[in-house]
């Protein structure tokens, strides 16, 4: 049936009312339907909330666990360098105890030898400028523990524009005087002197004749290369770490 065909019908005013009642009916389903299709999305909204406080919470969980991990982590590291560098200072104080160990050993219980002297530990440092101080000690191996004495010389010897030349403890442009010892066990000794500019050291000579009280002992002799004992002393202390010769 048509349009027409039913206005004809009902008439104008049963189709105006029936017309005005679908409207009514429909305008009732959209509003029901819009009802439905809002409480759906408010349930999304809702749910998509919850998630969003879910996964914020679990973030935030988890940057408080990352930033305390970073604090451990950077304590762990702070400890392992405090632990490295104690490790170092009492490796290094254990090297110098077992080498003062070593010393004592040799000076209270020696070896059996046959020399009365022996001059040993012997440090050379550099101070720049041409100013070195040279460290030794003196020591009496044998077993037998007695008084003796003499007089140690050095003699330096190098080039100097070109020519073999020879500094000697005993020159006054040098040191001045030999080095005068007296001992039972050791002594140390502790030397500083200056040299050219131009003067290229090579090699140290130490030599002396050995008295047990004014009868002689026998003589020493030893020769060193300059560039096996010479060590740099910077501001800051040593560059390198000295060169003992035993």
């Amino acid at each position: 049936m048509t349009t027409d065909q039913l206005k004809t019908l009902l008439g104008n005013h049963k189709f105006a009312l029936l017309v005005a009642f679908l409207m009514l009916i429909m305008l009732g389903f959209g509003f029901q339907l819009a009802r439905y299709i809002d409480k759906g999305d408010g349930l999304i909204v809702k749910a998509q909330k919850e998630t969003i406080a879910i996964l914020s919470t679990d973030n935030n969980k988890l940057t408080t666990r990352v930033n305390q991990l970073d604090v451990e982590m950077e304590l762990t590291q702070l400890e392992n360098e405090s632990l490295t560098k104690t490790l170092v200072e009492i490796k290094q104080q254990l090297e110098e105890q077992q080498q003062l160990l070593t010393f004592y050993e040799r000076v209270v219980a020696p070896e059996k030898s046959d020399s009365i002297f022996v001059a040993d530990d012997i440090e050379l440092f550099s101070l720049g400028d041409n100013n070195y101080q040279l460290r030794m000690v003196l020591l009496q191996p044998t077993q037998q523990k007695s008084v003796i004495n003499g007089s140690l010389k050095l003699i330096i010897k190098g080039e100097l524009g070109g020519e073999a030349v020879a500094y000697k403890s005993n020159d006054d442009n040098f040191i001045g005087d030999d080095i005068t010892f007296r001992f039972r066990y050791f002594q140390a000794v502790s030397i500083d002197f200056s040299l050219p500019k131009t003067f290229e050291p090579e090699s140290l000579l130490l030599s002396t004749t050995v008295y047990r009280y004014k009868t002689n002992k026998g003589n020493y002799e030893r020769t060193l290369l300059w560039s096996d004992i010479e060590t740099e002393v910077s501001k800051s202390g040593l560059s390198q770490s000295s060169v003992s010769t035993h």
